[in-house]
C-alpha cells in the first residue's frame, strides 16, 4: 500500500463509517456497534502503518473544484501524529462503548458522530491548507455540540452543549478572520505560501493574524480565558469526555500553535503572550481540579492545566516537547476518564465523597486509574514524567522564569489532586449509607460491608477492561517512541532535538527540570499528608475560597454578567433604532406628507382662471427643460 493511498483511506474511513452506520442501523441494528468498531480498528491501523512508513511526509494533491480550489493531504509527523491519536484513542473508546453504552437509546447516531468526530480530527490533522482545516475544525466544533448534548433530554447537558458550541465560537471568529487576512495578501490558502508571504506583511497586520490563531487555539484546546466550556463538557457521556480530552477537540488548538508557528516567531510579543496563557491556564486548571469534588469535572480541569503546559511549550519554541506531552496526556488522560466511567458506571454518582473502599471491588480499574494518576502527576518510568520533565527543561532553556514558576506550582497542586482523588475513591473509608441507597431494594447490605455486590451492583464487562489494560500498558511504554517520533521529525524538516530512548532518560535525569519536578511532586505528597488540616482551615479560615472554587472563581458568573450586559445593550440600541430612529422617519415621512398636502390646498382655490394660470405655467416649464 502507497502513502497516498494509505493517507486517503486514513481520511475516507471514519467519514465513510458514519455514513453507513444509520443506514445499516435501519435494517440490522444489533451490528451498529460492531462496524463502528471495525471502522475504528481499520483507521487506526492505517494511522499507525503511515506514522511508521512516511517520515518524510508525503502530500497529496486533488482537485475538488478544478481551475478554482485545490486541497490536499498533508502526511508529516506534525500532522500524523494527532492523527495517530484520534484513531486509537476513537477505537478503543468505541470497544469501550460497547459496554457503556449498552441498552441507551439512539446508538445509532452516537456512533455515526463519534465517527464523525474522529473523522474531523484526521480530517483537520492532515490538511494540507487553512480553508480545509478550517473546514474540519468546524466539523469537530458541530459533533462537539451534538455529544455532549447527547442526553438532550437532561436540561444540564443541552445547556452544556450550546456552552461548548458558542464559546469555542469565539475562537473561530480569530482563527477565521487570521486565515482571510493571509488568503487576501498572499492570495492562497497553502500552509507554505502563507508561512512564506508572512514575511512580507506589515507587524501591524501580522500582529492580527498571530492573535487570530492564538485565539482559535484558546478556545479550541480550553485555554484561559475561554476554559469555562470543558469542565461543563462532562455531561456528556463518559467515553465522548474520553475522546475530547484524549482524542480529538481539545488537541486541535494545540496542534494549530504547533502548525502556525514560523507564523507566530514573526510577531514578537505573541510567542511570549502564548506562554503566559499556558502558564496560567496550567495554574489555573490545577487550582480547580484541587478543590473539586466531581469526579469527572476534576479530570476535566487536570485536562485544561495539562493543556496548558502544551501551550507553554510552543510558546517556548518547543513544538516538538508539546506534541511529545500531547501524545503522553492522550494515553493517561484517556485512561483515567475510562475508568472514572467504569467507576460512575457501577456506583451511579460523580461526586467523589461518595465513594471510597473501592480496590477490593474493582481491582482492575483501581490499579490502572492509580497508573494513570501517577502518569499524570509525573512519576519515574511513565509517559507523564518524560513528557512533562521534557517541557520544563525547554522552558528553562528558553529563560521563560516567570511561567516556570506557575508550571511548577501547578506540579505540586496536580501531585496533590492526582493522590487525593485516587486514595478517596478507591482506598478511602466506604460510605455504606450511599451505597445502601444505590442498591436495588431486593438487595440487602450487610452489617460488615464486606460482600463485593453491596458496592458494586453494576459488574464492569469485559469489554471495559480491556481498553484500560491496554492504555495502563502504554502510559508505561509509550514514551519508548521519542526516538523514531524525533527522527521523523527531522527528517520532515521539522525542528526537533536528536533524542533516542537511552538519550531521553539520560537527559531527564540529568537536567534541572528533573529536580524541580521531583520538588513539586514532594510538596504535592506533603499537601496530600496534610489534607485533613487543609480541609478544615478552609472550611473554617477561608471559606469563600471553596465557594469561589465551586463556581470556578467566579468566570462563569463574570461571562454571565457580561453576556447580560450585551444583551441590555443590544435591547438599548434596538430600541434607539426602532422608537428613534425608525419612528423618527416615520413622523418624519407622516409630517412632510401633511405639510405637502397642505400646501397643495392652499394651491386649490376654487377659481378656475387660477388653475388655468397653473397650467400654463406648467406646460411652459415642461416644454422649456424638453426643448433645453
Amino acid at each position: 500500500m502507497t502513502a497516498q493511498l494509505a493517507g486517503l483511506l486514513l481520511f475516507l474511513i471514519p467519514f465513510a463509517g458514519a455514513l453507513l452506520v444509520p443506514l445499516v442501523n435501519f435494517f440490522a441494528p444489533r451490528v451498529v456497534p460492531w462496524l463502528a468498531v471495525l471502522f475504528g480498528l481499520a483507521s487506526s491501523l492505517i494511522a499507525f502503518f503511515l506514522l511508521g512508513g512516511t517520515p518524510a511526509g508525503a502530500p497529496i494533491t486533488l482537485d475538488i473544484l478544478p481551475g478554482f480550489f485545490r486541497s490536499g493531504l498533508l502526511l508529516d509527523p506534525l500532522s500524523l501524529l494527532p492523527a495517530l491519536i484520534a484513531t486509537w484513542i476513537g477505537f478503543l473508546v468505541l470497544i469501550y462503548s460497547l459496554g457503556y453504552m449498552k441498552g441507551e437509546e439512539n446508538l445509532a447516531r452516537y456512533y455515526a458522530l463519534v465517527l464523525l468526530f474522529i473523522g474531523g480530527m484526521v480530517g483537520m490533522a492532515l490538511a494540507d491548507n487553512f480553508l480545509a482545516l478550517f473546514f474540519f475544525w468546524e466539523v469537530m466544533g458541530v459533533c462537539s455540540y451534538q455529544l455532549i448534548a447527547f442526553f438532550y433530554k437532561d436540561p444540564k447537558a443541552a445547556a452544556a452543549g450550546a456552552k461548548a458550541f458558542l464559546t469555542t465560537k469565539i475562537g473561530d471568529i480569530g482563527l477565521l478572520a487570521a486565515i482571510i487576512i493571509l488568503a487576501v495578501n498572499s492570495g492562497s490558502f497553502s500552509f507554505s505560501v502563507n508561512f512564506g508571504a508572512a514575511a512580507g506583511l506589515a507587524l501591524p497586520v501580522l500582529g492580527l493574524v498571530a492573535f487570530g490563531f492564538i485565539l482559535g487555539a484558546v478556545g479550541k484546546s480550553a485555554q484561559f480565558p475561554l476554559h469555562v466550556w470543558l469542565p461543563d463538557a462532562m455531561e456528556a457521556p463518559t467515553t465522548i469526555s474520553a475522546l475530547i480530552h484524549a482524542a480529538t477537540m481539545v488537541n486541535a488548538g494545540v496542534y494549530l500553535l504547533a502548525r502556525v508557528s514560523p507564523v507566530l516567531a514573526l510577531v514578537p510579543w505573541s510567542l511570549t503572550l502564548v506562554q503566559w496563557i499556558g502558564a496560567i491556564t496550567a495554574l489555573l486548571g490545577a487550582l480547580l481540579a484541587a478543590f473539586s469534588n466531581d469526579l469527572k469535572r476534576i479530570l476535566a480541569y487536570s485536562t485544561v492545566s495539562q493543556l496548558g503546559y502544551m501551550v507553554l511549550a510552543v510558546g517556548v519554541g518547543a513544538a516538538f516537547a508539546s506534541q511529545f506531552h500531547l501524545f503522553s496526556h492522550a494515553i493517561f488522560k484517556g485512561l483515567l476518564f475510562l475508568c472514572a466511567g467504569a467507576v460512575i458506571h457501577a456506583i451511579g454518582t460523580r461526586d467523589i465523597r461518595q465513594m471510597g473502599g473501592l480496590y477490593k471491588h474493582m481491582p482492575a480499574v483501581a490499579i490502572t486509574f492509580l497508573i494513570g494518576a501517577m502518569a499524570l502527576l509525573g512519576l519515574p518510568f511513565l509517559n507523564g514524567f518524560f513528557s512533562k520533565d521534557f517541557i520544563l527543561e525547554e522552558v528553562i532553556l528558553g529563560g521563560a522564569w516567570g511561567p516556570l514558576a506557575l508550571a511548577l506550582i501547578a506540579a505540586a497542586l496536580t501531585a496533590f489532586y492526582a493522590l487525593r482523588t485516587t486514595f478517596v475513591v478507591f482506598w478511602g473509608k466506604p460510605k455504606p449509607a450511599f451505597y445502601q441507597d444505590t442498591l436495588p431494594r431486593a438487595i440487602k447490605l450487610p452489617q460488615a460491608f464486606s460482600l463485593p455486590q453491596a458496592t458494586h451492583p453494576h459488574k464492569t464487562p469485559a469489554n471495559m477492561v480491556v481498553p484500560l489494560l491496554a492504555l495502563a500498558l502504554a502510559c508505561f511504554l509509550s514514551w519508548l517512541l521519542v526516538g523514531p517520533l524525533s527522527e521523523a521529525w527531522i527528517a520532515s524538516g521539522l525542528p526537533a532535538p536528536a533524542l533516542s530512548a537511552l538519550e531521553l532518560i539520560r537527559e531527564t535525569f540529568s537536567s534541572l527540570a528533573f529536580i524541580f519536578s521531583l520538588t513539586a511532586i514532594a510538596v504535592g505528597l506533603f499537601l496530600f499528608l496534610q489534607r485533613a488540616r487543609l480541609a478544615r482551615y478552609f472550611h473554617e479560615q477561608e471559606p469563600g475560597w471553596i465557594r469561589a472554587a465551586s463556581r470556578g472563581l467566579g468566570f462563569d458568573d463574570l461571562y454571565t454578567w457580561l453576556a447580560d450586559r450585551i444583551r441590555d445593550f443590544g435591547d438599548w440600541v434596538l430600541m434607539v433604532w426602532e422608537e428613534r430612529v425608525m419612528e423618527g422617519i416615520n413622523r418624519f415621512a407622516a409630517w412632510a406628507s401633511l405639510g405637502l398636502s397642505r400646501l397643495s390646498c392652499l394651491l386649490q382655490t376654487g377659481d378656475v382662471h387660477w388653475n388655468l394660470l397653473y397650467v400654463t405655467l406648467t406646460l411652459i416649464v415642461v416644454l422649456g427643460v424638453v426643448l433645453w
